[in-house]
């Protein structure tokens, strides 16, 4: 007995452009990708719109402590000059998602009732976007004179640990922001009342008056 082999094939219903009907699916998808693709592009922008629109009203947060201090002992307050020293360390809170908080420097002041008695200048920095950085700068004074009243008001707060003084930032920004978004402009005035904790620091290790 003979066995006829089937050559039979299906024949595939075409146009006359030479490709099946079931490929034009498959050929023609590119285009609805490009128009996915072309979306997602268009909803990443307005998403980077929202986001800096948003940073817009947020403003970098600050603190400031004392690392250091000297030059301020209960026998040298009492007297008609002193020539305190201090070492302030600060920290930046950038609460901006994509923009850094960018610093070129600044100056800082110690002050007390009203009476500067230490200055220098605070290094440039940069916070980055989310992020925070602690920043130090040292301040020193020299022969800075104060009333009576004030040099046995600060005496005794000096002796019981109760000596509170101020401390001031004056930072100047360097080019924040991203062409086309909102960036930090001008300057930063920084001001704290900041508690003399803890035990003097030697002379050897106070810095240079600015």
């Amino acid at each position: 007995m003979t066995v006829m082999e089937d050559d039979y094939a299906p024949l595939e219903p075409n146009d006359g452009s030479g490709e099946p009907r079931w490929a034009r699916p498959l050929r023609n998808c590119k285009f609805p990708v490009s128009y996915i693709l072309l979306a997602m592009m268009l909803a990443l922008l307005i998403c980077c719109y929202i986001q800096a629109s948003v940073d817009e009203y947020k403003v970098a947060r600050f603190s400031v402590g004392v690392d250091a201090f000297g030059g301020l002992t209960t026998t040298n307050a009492t007297t008609a000059v002193v020539s305190p020293w201090f070492v302030l360390a600060a920290k930046v809170e950038n609460p901006r998602a994509w923009q850094p908080w960018r610093c070129a420097g600044g100056e800082a002041v110690v002050s007390y009732g009203g009476v500067s008695l230490a200055w220098g200048r605070v290094p440039g920095f940069v916070a980055p976007g989310k992020g925070s950085v602690v920043v130090t700068a040292a301040a020193a004074g020299k022969g800075v004179g104060l009333s009576e009243g004030l040099r046995r008001r600060f005496a005794a707060e000096l002796s019981n640990g109760t000596a509170k003084v101020v401390a001031e930032m004056k930072l100047f920004y360097d080019g924040n922001g991203l062409p086309g978004l909102y960036g930090y402009k001008g300057v930063s005035l920084v001001s704290r009342e900041v508690a003399l904790q803890g035990r003097q620091a030697p002379d050897a290790l106070a810095p240079s008056p600015i």
